[in-house]
């Protein structure tokens, strides 16, 4: 069994959560100057899908250009997303108030082939997902998670989240729970192993307003659970097993070139969208729309591909500023040195010719 069984699912992990240095704003007009392969608009180069084009013609840097992108996606450590979303009107979401925002969300899940989304991750912070067939999830209510927390509030136990890791390890002995790779599109280069129930009920509305109940097993009921944790505030780090579970996205498309016990057999011999269900058992379902491993980065759907692009654009500019400035700075000392530092120098080398007056 992996490492699920000693530790908790309320552990902690910081290392995801430190902020990015900010950009050297100051050193954007100066950047514009450098003449860098990456910079100078008269060097050829192989245009990739990150880069824009003008009619066939490389489209030049400019530093004091905003970011572009299509679709954006909330990235972490953006602070809505440890947040509990509104919930919508229903009297407004049956007046299709909202239809243009849901076709939105709806439209950037397909955008990047994520099977599952939820508002928040573009900016809209209310109660809201939608799923790979395009069901959608307005207010959504986990009932079974209400249950528990009835539960828990019967047998006077204050705190839900040690009362939802003991019904997760009673529904373990049961097999009713499984673990599985989660991609995620607010960390988008990192698939997660965690642990959740096989099955989950829930009552929403439509996307016309129309309220509905359902049970959900599966890939489905898994990413219905991720979705209603990004509306509840709660991120990945409090489900994933270990940081030896989480993974980047690329490195999970060569799962074949993994040792056998990397990050752990299970995980090793679980693929995307199966799921084991301890000790011994794995089930894989086809999930139509949702192909985000066929996605490479060079072609520029990932959330954040523009802007690390600018960014190492920045960089790589920045480095050239200042190699140049370092040789101005040595060719003008090499040539007009301080008064104190030249009468050292002919100091130096008076001392260090012979007398005139010496013999042969």
């Amino acid at each position: 069994m992996i490492r699920k069984c000693l530790i908790p699912l309320s552990s902690k992990l910081g290392f995801f959560m430190r902020r990015p240095p900010p950009y050297l704003k100051s050193i954007s007009s100066s950047c514009a100057a450098v003449q860098s392969p990456l910079s100078c608009s008269t060097t050829r180069r192989r245009v990739s899908s990150t880069e824009e084009t003008d009619g066939g013609k490389d489209r030049t840097y400019n530093p004091s250009d905003s970011v572009k992108v299509e679709f954006p996606i909330v990235q972490l450590p953006a602070r809505t997303l440890w947040c509990k979303q509104y919930t919508l009107n229903p009297k407004l979401v049956a007046q299709d108030e909202f239809s243009d925002l849901i076709a939105k969300v709806k439209a950037t899940r397909h955008y990047y082939q994520y099977p599952s989304l939820c508002a928040p991750q573009i900016g809209w912070n209310v109660q809201m997902f939608t799923l790979f067939d395009d069901s959608v999830f307005i207010n959504p209510i986990n009932l079974d998670a209400e249950a528990w927390a009835a539960e828990a509030k019967a047998q006077g136990i204050s705190s839900y989240m040690a009362y939802e890791e003991k019904k997760v390890r009673a529904l373990r002995l049961e097999r009713k729970t499984g673990f599985a790779w989660e991609p995620c599109a607010s960390c988008c280069f990192l698939m997660h192993y965690i642990e959740r129930p096989s099955t989950v009920r829930l009552r929403a509305l439509d996307e016309h307003g129309k309220p509905f109940e359902t049970t959900l097993n599966g890939i489905r009921a898994r990413m219905a659970l991720h979705e209603l944790d990004h509306l509840n505030g709660v991120l990945f780090t409090r489900r994933v097993v270990d940081i030896d579970h989480v993974l980047p996205l690329d490195g999970f498309a060569g799962m074949g070139d993994w040792s056998d016990d990397f990050p752990s057999l299970e995980a090793r011999s679980t693929f995307l969208y199966s799921i084991f269900t301890p000790p011994y058992y794995f089930s894989s379902e086809s999930v139509p729309d949702a192909n985000l491993l066929h996605r490479k980065y060079e072609e520029g759907v990932y959330p954040g591909c523009e802007h690390d692009r600018h960014a190492r654009i920045q960089s790589a500019a920045y480095e050239t500023l200042q190699r140049e400035r370092w040789r101005q700075n040595k060719g003008n000392n090499h040539h007009v040195l301080p008064a104190e530092a030249r009468e050292a120098e002919q100091e130096d080398e008076a001392t260090s010719q012979p007398p005139s007056n010496a013999a042969p």
